[in-house]
């Protein structure tokens, strides 16, 4: 199992505001938030939603025992409206949520800790991973669930979505894809065991148009995918699951492994019902959580995305990643792959040296060639001893035009950006880069407000919260 590198004093402390920044907390809090610098856009009208895991009850060996993913989903809504903003969180009280809540304990086995005397046939599945609206329902995402419904204005639960009543697998991922001009969603799921991917596709107004299995080499984790206009890309790396572990009591932790000789697959298919699947063979051994975006220009797809390629370190270090204990494994680099649907080749570059993760763009152009592209980034002076830390922000731009960066202030740490247009016709770098913050130093969580088109510019404003909320995925904007 991977261990942190002998760290300097510097470092060390870096590491301890990681452990800080990702401990749970259980505050659900509604409040107008007061405490502002700088000024709100007021063009900015709507919710931002984040979510991220926050464990209510926690194991006799504590937080930092827990995998990186394991935690009660806990949103938070920024609800924007003539320069003001409105602060509203609030755990996802599905079933896990409830059944330990009930409990008064940790009564299911997670990811990395097994339950004493657990309850018998319930399964852990918490909704914490992200958090999507469509045709104006609002869900909380996991990969190993179906997702779960929550009112937009009170975030109280609704109950699980069954994809009305079409589902052919076990669950969706956290990442679906929805087309920027039709409004069409497309998400998938993958499992441990046959069929081992399913793929579904929502209209604009939220009905189900395609629900189908997926073959796939093995069963592998499948975090995300990309659409183009035509087509859907899944990503297959050498993350292979093990369900006779499972089967025989075994937590997540001890049934995935990194085999690296499967290499890295795409597998791509058109949109249109029934169509077959292709896979297409990167160079590269890696495996990567998301990609940025995904398009198609004759007859070549292009789809760029953070790939990690310290396959020995990445699953362990997911492992005891709460406790500090993490290095390169956990370090993944902007790539761009070239799929040629004629002849079947995939090409790939590494973009960047530095460290990038969360990839955002204009939603607008989900599935079209974009230009500029967000991310969440390490610092070069200390991506090796603070692999996994994100202090900076940047913007790339595809048409080779330099890269922008912002550097947090020491001690600060930020999550995924999230674009927000102007307005709904304004050009594509016109709008707001929204992050969270944490401040380490004051222990304090705020959510930092960016004009897009000066990255590294005077913030338009920094929203303090009262209190810390714990290191998050993802979210998304909703405009009113």
């Amino acid at each position: 199992m991977s261990t942190a590198p002998v760290a300097s004093a510097e470092s060390a402390s870096t590491r301890r505001q990681w452990v800080a920044w990702l401990r749970p907390s259980s505050v659900e809090d509604d409040y107008e938030i007061r405490e502002v610098e700088g000024e709100i856009p007021r063009e900015l009208f709507g919710t931002l939603y984040r979510n991220g895991p926050s464990q209510k009850q926690l194991p006799p060996a504590g937080y930092e025992a827990l995998h990186l993913f394991d935690g009660d989903g806990y949103v938070h809504a920024f609800r924007f409206e003539d320069g003001q903003a409105f602060y509203r969180s609030r755990f996802v009280r599905d079933e896990t949520y409830l059944a330990e809540e009930k409990e008064g304990r940790y009564c299911m086995d997670g990811l990395n800790v097994k339950a004493e005397n657990p309850l018998e046939g319930v399964g852990r599945v918490q909704h914490n991973t992200n958090i999507v609206s469509h045709a104006g329902r609002l869900f909380a995402l996991v990969e190993n669930g179906m997702p779960f419904e929550l009112d937009p204005q009170t975030l109280e639960p609704l109950g699980t979505f069954d994809l009305g009543g079409r589902a052919v697998g076990l669950s969706t991922s956290a990442h679906p894809k929805t087309d920027g001009r039709t409004g069409e969603m497309v998400i998938h799921g993958y499992q441990p065991v046959e069929p081992f991917a399913s793929l579904y596709v929502l209209d604009a107004a939220g009905n189900v148009t395609l629900a189908e299995t997926v073959d796939t080499p093995w069963p592998g984790m499948m975090h995300d995918l990309a659409i183009t206009q035509e087509h859907v890309i899944l990503p297959l790396g050498p993350v292979v699951f093990d369900v006779n572990v499972m089967a025989e009591g075994g937590v997540f932790r001890d049934a995935v492994s990194w085999q690296p000789e499967r290499g890295l697959k795409f597998g791509i298919r058109s949109r249109e019902p029934g169509s077959p699947m292709r896979w297409f063979d990167a160079p590269t051994a890696g495996y990567l959580f998301h990609p940025g975006n995904a398009y198609e220009e004759d007859g070549v797809i292009y789809m760029d995305a953070c790939t990690y390629l310290d396959g020995e370190n990445f699953l362990p270090e997911l492992c005891t990643a709460r406790s500090g204990a993490y290095g390169s494994g956990l370090v993944a680099h902007p790539f761009l792959y070239e799929f040629d649907l004629a002849t079947g080749e995939c090409r790939e570059r590494q973009l960047s040296d530095r460290s990038a993760e969360f990839p955002r763009i204009d939603e607008r152009l989900i599935g079209y060639k974009n230009r500029f592209g967000y991310a969440a980034i390490g610092n070069p002076a200390t991506r090796d001893d603070a692999a996994g830390i994100w202090t900076d922000l940047a913007r790339y731009d595809r048409t080779g035009a330099p890269s922008v960066y912002r550097q947090l202030p020491a001690g600060h740490y930020t999550g995924e950006p999230v674009f927000v247009p102007r307005h709904a016709d304004a050009p594509e770098e016109d709008g707001f880069v929204l992050a969270m913050v944490y401040d380490a130093p004051n222990d304090r969580s705020g959510l930092l407000i960016l004009d897009a088109q000066d990255l590294a510019g005077e913030a338009l404003a920094t929203l303090w919260l009262r209190d810390r909320v714990p290191a998050g995925f993802h979210g998304n904007f909703v405009a009113a």
